[in-house]
């Protein structure tokens, strides 16, 4: 399921990066903006493994990088320790 979910994940990075590149119109216009604010959202995720669960991680660099693309979906896994 998870796999599913960061496969997704990933989509909408690429179909946020076309938009941007494109200068696609309508509501599709909007998901740079998203991915901005998701982005954000993703680097305050980062702020609190890297304060709070990083000593839980082998690789905290390359996991610190994994949560600022799929956000909580890969820091479930240290939240569950």
């Amino acid at each position: 399921m998870l796999a599913w979910v960061k496969a997704g994940t990933l989509v909408f990075w690429g179909l946020a990066l076309t938009a941007w590149l494109l200068n696609w119109s309508g509501l599709l216009a909007w998901l740079p903006a998203a991915a901005l604010l998701i982005a954000a959202i993703h680097a305050l995720e980062v702020a609190y493994f890297w304060l709070r669960l990083k000593q839980h991680s082998p690789e905290p660099e390359k996991d610190a990088l994994h949560i600022l693309v799929f956000g909580v979906f890969h820091m479930q896994r240290f939240m569950r320790t």
